[in-house]
């Protein structure tokens, strides 16, 4: 279908949606080509099949026995294959259930098919180029994942406005998220004439680890509904990858996704997650898009969204589709993400007894922490880069500084026996100067 009419499809379905479109994602679309007449071959080509750019050998998949060796099980399709564009069925179909099973808020929402993208990041990056355009404004708060910017700001050109992540209590500052998001808002209100504001939210939180409670999820839908119904369309992009990993029962244990589905017309959430944490499968670069909208809208943004991967990737790798949805299949796979979950949330534990210790006060402050894989450390004298550079050196410990004066500890790497010497480690180099 030409751009056109998917346009027109959309903005009848979803005049939110719409509005939010790039220029690019409004000229996007998945061209009537090979894949179309592959397709068509695959169900109907029962003498020969001349379409797939693949090699055949009595009739199986021409192939390496060096490399069949190392995955044996699967079948040769479910190895060397392409994967369709947006994903394997079955594999969607199943982290469709996995996000019912996770998130009690979603019992009867209505969702998308997640679709199958190279990792987050990549998820991350369909979203600026189907939804940001040049000059945009970007909602994000003052402590970020550094790729927002690479992926938002340098490559989309969006403009990024920040509000303290911490208020004076270090809670989630859901004062300066409403007074940036209604500012803004009513900036794009006045820029366009339609008004349309994307906000990117992240919790378990890059680089803090902090998780919000359920009565600050309300506040921060409250204040999305509240700029959505004066008018404004709302984007609202969920990068949910450390969600599962909760260590403090005062949390929500579940994404903020639930709660923002279907909670105003002019809302659309996306939720941006993946195997790549949630399944302990960082190298196999499997994410997922999935949006808070009916199919009357999804079917021609997914046809938008498969002409954009086409464009870009062409779609995710097929094994390591293929061994995700084994693993999720497998007899005892429950049993190992729990007890892979309780050794992360022990050295979680141990992080925030030994780096709160009334013997580190002078020397840092820790932000609070509830989930995820990191601690972040305020340092109250020294350079933060200064500080990673000599624990590097003389201690032979990796961190990451971030600005002037904050370090961030990725505690998912630790044993519980190693938690005291690193923050010992830390402790040596601020005392030293």
């Amino acid at each position: 279908m030409p751009a056109t009419e998917l346009n027109k499809h959309i903005h009848t379905a979803s005049p939110a949606v719409f509005a939010l479109l790039s220029e690019l994602g409004k000229r996007i679309y998945l061209p009537k080509g090979i894949l179309s007449q592959t397709a068509a071959a695959n169900a109907q080509a029962v003498r020969f099949n001349a379409t797939r750019a693949i090699a055949l050998e009595d009739g199986e998949m021409m192939h390496l026995d060096v490399s069949r060796a190392l995955v044996p099980a699967p079948s040769l399709e479910d190895i060397y294959g392409y994967a369709p564009v947006l994903g394997q069925p079955v594999l969607r179909q199943k982290w469709a259930a996995h996000l019912r099973e996770t998130n009690p808020s979603l019992a009867k929402a209505t969702f998308s098919l997640p679709i199958v993208t190279s990792g987050m990041t990549h998820g991350l990056s369909l979203l600026a180029e189907l939804f940001v355009e040049s000059g945009d404004t970007l909602i994000l708060p003052d402590k970020i994942w550094g790729n927002y910017r690479l992926i938002f700001e340098t490559k989309a050109q969006a403009k990024i406005e920040t509000y303290p992540f911490y208020d004076a209590q270090r809670r989630f500052n859901v004062h300066g998220f409403r007074e940036t998001l209604i500012k803004g808002g009513a900036r794009c209100k006045r820029a366009r004439s339609a008004g349309s504001t994307r906000v990117l939210l992240n919790f378990p939180h890059n680089p803090t680890g902090y998780a919000i409670t359920r009565a600050e999820a309300q506040e921060i839908v409250n204040t999305i509904v509240e700029s959505a119904g004066a008018g404004n369309h709302l984007l609202v992009m969920l990068d949910d990858a450390y969600v599962g990993f909760w260590y403090d029962a005062s949390v929500m244990h579940e994404s903020l996704f639930g709660m923002l589905a279907g909670c105003h017309p002019n809302v659309v959430p996306v939720k941006i997650d993946g195997a790549t944490k949630e399944e302990y499968a960082w190298g196999m670069r499997v994410g997922f898009l999935t949006f808070a909208l009916d199919s009357a809208v999804m079917q021609p943004l997914e046809q938008k969204i498969s002409g954009l991967i086409r464009a870009n990737t062409s779609g995710a790798a097929q094994i390591a589709q293929t061994l995700i949805l084994a693993a999720m299949n497998a007899p005892g796979y429950a049993e190992q993400k729990r007890h892979n979950s309780e050794t992360l949330k022990a050295r979680a534990l141990k992080v925030k007894q030994i780096a709160s210790d009334a013997r580190y006060a002078t020397l840092w402050e820790v932000y609070p922490s509830h989930a995820g894989y990191f601690t972040c450390l305020r340092l109250k004298s020294g350079n933060a880069e200064a500080v990673r550079q000599k624990l590097l050196a003389e201690h032979g410990i990796g961190t990451i500084a971030l600005g002037e004066s904050e370090l961030r500890i990725a505690y998912s790497c630790l044993e519980v026996s190693e938690v005291e010497e690193m923050f010992a480690a830390i402790a040596a180099v601020l005392n030293s100067g």
